[in-house]
């Protein structure tokens, strides 16, 4: 049964219920703790009576939602921690927080209907505005890039003869970043995108040697990918025609927290996979520290586009019950997902000091010292788990 978006004003709630929810609790009690506060989250009741006395119709042009079980466990038993609005685009109405009770997970419940979530990304949606080009890493330095990737990751198909000594050591300076924009080469070299937007992840996997191939709902973005290579299915990925054992890598970045149907597509990605095979998904880190420091203006909460809200728990669950293990996990920070959710803060907050705040961030010079800043400090989230973003290594159990 369809249910309608309604307005809350006590977002200060909410926001408070998210940040505990999220800090990194293992036990019974704790979670119980958090639990009850956000069913004190008097935004929640507001708005749940609000929708149920006066719903709004098609016509206003609020999406429309509805009841569903829970992505990970299938239960309907769920706390709803508050309503919040689109901060990033201005998608109109606010949507539902909510922890599933049974499982933990945290999810967008009543959901965005599937047949109107087409209307939830704008022309301007940021992943579909940018068309596929070569990176810069490969274009400005590829010999030191290709002697990296061949002597580190398997790639021995890759010419190496003019790597110069110089190349070589700036490769080392920068093994890290290279490790993480290239997967490690496995098997024929067959490598599936799901969810590759304009396809500039695939250009760059096909400049180093790889077979792709892609899986994009959007069909103007799609349209773009297939510049890269005519392999593009167009549409929802458990209903894509590839067979089993197809490809050697099967990547999906930032994805999953968007598809109404997260489990069964973590079970076709596995699917997918020949013998040996490496899954690589990675997803916003409702854990990390940006969730903690920013609540409601996080970036990676992104509604009413994001359905579900990852934490490594739940994340490690649902890959359980696709047939899969986490062999290893990298948190992730780049200073740019910091810098989001702190322009949404900024927008929100009434006051000329706030506005000069937002126009200096948003300056070239604000911009390079924010980013100086933040790459200083970042890197200690990465031993103490508090990505903004988490990359998952799955194999098939």
């Amino acid at each position: 049964m369809a249910v309608h978006v309604a307005r809350t004003s006590n977002a200060v709630a909410a926001a408070t219920a998210f940040f505990m929810l999220t800090s990194r609790v293992s036990s019974d009690r704790a979670a119980a703790a958090m639990i009850a506060l956000a069913m004190r989250a008097t935004a929640a009741a507001a708005a749940a009576r609000e929708y149920n006395r006066h719903p709004m119709g098609p016509a206003s042009g609020v999406l429309e939602l509805e009841a569903v079980p829970c992505p990970l466990c299938g239960g309907r038993d769920v706390a709803t921690l508050g309503w919040l609005r689109d901060v990033a685009l201005g998608v109109p109405g606010t949507f539902p927080l909510a922890r599933c009770r049974g499982c933990g997970l945290l999810h967008q419940n009543p959901r965005v209907r599937e047949d109107e979530l087409e209307r939830a990304y704008p022309d301007n949606y940021p992943a579909h505005a940018r068309d596929s080009e070569m990176p810069r890493m490969l274009r400005r330095d590829g010999p030191a890039v290709r002697w990296a990737l061949a002597t580190w990751l398997g790639y021995r198909h890759l010419a190496t003869a003019d790597a110069s000594p110089g190349a070589r050591a700036w490769a080392r300076l920068h093994r890290r970043r290279i490790r993480e924009n290239f997967p490690p080469w496995i098997g024929g070299g067959r490598l599936l995108d799901v969810g590759c937007a304009t396809g500039r992840f695939l250009h760059r996997m096909r400049a180093v040697g790889w077979r792709v191939a892609g899986i994009e709902i959007d069909p103007v973005a799609a349209a773009k990918a297939a510049a890269v290579t005519p392999e593009i299915f167009v549409g929802d990925p458990i209903d894509a025609p590839f067979a089993d054992g197809s490809f050697d890598v099967v990547t999906s970045f930032h994805v999953l927290e968007h598809l109404p149907r997260p489990l069964h597509a973590l079970r076709r990605m596995l699917h997918w996979l020949a013998d040996g095979g490496l899954l690589i998904v990675e997803v916003p880190n409702a854990g990390g520290a940006g969730g903690r420091l920013f609540g409601r203006y996080w970036s990676g909460l992104d509604f009413p586009r994001h359905l579900v809200h990852f934490t490594p728990a739940t994340m490690a669950a649902m890959v359980e019950r696709a047939g899969g293990h986490v062999a290893a996990v990298t948190h992730r920070t780049k200073p740019r997902y910091l810098t989001r959710s702190l322009r949404h803060w900024l927008r929100d907050q009434p006051g000329r000091r706030h506005r000069v705040a937002l126009a200096a961030l948003d300056s070239r010079v604000g911009r390079g010292a924010a980013k100086l800043a933040l790459e200083l400090i970042m890197p200690i989230n990465r031993p103490l788990g508090l990505g903004e973003a988490v990359r998952y290594f799955i194999r098939r159990a």
